[in-house]
């Protein structure tokens, strides 16, 4: 951000001083001085609202496994695919509002973000496993998992349908003081400081059928499996940063921000599976295999790094009403936030196309 500000203060030195030049002969004076000062502003409220096409980056749902073939023993032969729920686009939707101090460019804003979303993916295949965690004490699994699957492995425990669902709920909070400073008569910075709150829950769903099992005593089954993992991160903590707006004339403008947090909070997960035996011969079910597993809350600190950068016109309609649209990119990343299904922590990570909105009431 900093090599970007000072590549459009050269450029806008540039252009400033030709223009200024026009056809005078005789060479200007020339400072090198860069006059820095607090605007002039009266109190003033202004409402914001942004939409935002994101798209998550990365730490996708791996539903199911597909095998090549299961040999009598239980082996696999063949490569492994991995069958995962898409990485699509989500609305996401952000509010706020700030006031303007009468005085010295100070201000104070309280703003709010969040995407809800839900994407499903389905396979079949003669050879699908569940990747869902094993028992915490298997050492096989370096103590990373969370609970013991079903034992049944007539078929080498596979099934042959699977699906999946990734449900994710995020929901942000800032509370944020700002200064602006004008730099030169063209470049607007606004440094700011606060707090943010953060709330990160992935909801992942996984159902299997098609499995097979024989008892000892030449009784035949089919076996389904509902697996469920469940991690949530919330925290609070410092956030600071900066927004830098550089004119371009007619009520244009470039626009971006920096954004900085260190949230301190817990994250918490649990799941869940049960496996069904259904009586090939009533289709009743016999017996079930469930099982379930709380890791309780962890105290994590997770840093958070955000960024925008945009295209934005602003017009007065008069001394105490100003509205203003802006549209760029922006992308999101808080790491190590949560748990995936392969006891794994993963970053929670947004990327995307936005568009602002915003109103300017004295």
């Amino acid at each position: 951000m900093k090599t970007q500000i000072s590549l459009v203060l050269l450029g806008l030195g540039i252009v400033s001083s030709a223009a200024y030049a026009g056809m005078v002969a005789e060479p200007m004076p020339v400072s090198n001085d860069i006059n820095v000062t607090a605007p002039d502003q009266s109190g003033m409220w202004s409402f914001g609202g942004t939409v935002v096409l994101m798209q998550p980056i990365g730490g996708g749902f791996n539903y199911a496994n597909s095998l090549g073939s299961v040999t009598t023993d239980g082996n696999t032969t063949g490569n492994i695919d991995r069958n995962a729920v898409g990485q699509t686009y989500n609305w996401w939707f952000g509010a706020d509002i700030s006031y303007a101090f009468a005085g010295h460019g100070r201000d104070v804003m309280l703003a709010y973000e969040g995407m809800h979303s839900t994407n499903e993916n389905s396979t079949d295949d003669n050879f699908l496993t569940s990747p869902f965690l094993y028992s915490a004490n298997t050492p096989a699994n370096n103590g990373n998992s969370v609970f013991a699957k079903g034992s049944y492995n007539n078929n080498g425990g596979t099934f042959t349908s699977a699906s999946g669902k990734a449900e994710t709920n995020y929901d942000a909070g800032d509370l944020l003081f700002g200064q602006k400073l004008d730099v030169g008569s063209r470049v607007r910075l606004h440094p700011f400081a606060g707090l943010r709150y953060a709330y990160i829950n992935h909801k992942n769903t996984g159902e299997y059928a098609g499995g097979s099992y024989t008892s000892n005593t030449a009784v035949s089954y089919d076996v389904t499996e509902n697996a469920k993992l469940n991690s949530t991160f919330s925290g609070i903590g410092p956030r600071f940063g900066s927004d830098a707006q550089a004119a371009l004339g007619q009520g244009f403008s470039v626009r971006g921000r920096l954004g900085l947090s260190a949230l301190i909070g817990s994250r918490k997960t649990d799941s869940s599976f049960v496996d069904s035996y259904y009586d090939t011969t009533t289709g009743l079910v016999a017996a079930t295999d469930a099982q379930s597993a709380n890791l309780g809350s962890q105290t994590r600190v997770v840093p958070e790094i955000d960024g925008r950068l945009g295209l934005a016109y602003t017009r007065d309609f008069s001394s105490d009403m100003a509205w203003g649209i802006e549209a760029g990119w922006q992308a999101e990343n808080y790491f190590n936030s949560n748990i995936n299904v392969s006891g794994n922590t993963t970053n929670f990570a947004l990327q995307g196309p936005y568009a602002r909105i915003q109103l300017d009431v004295a």
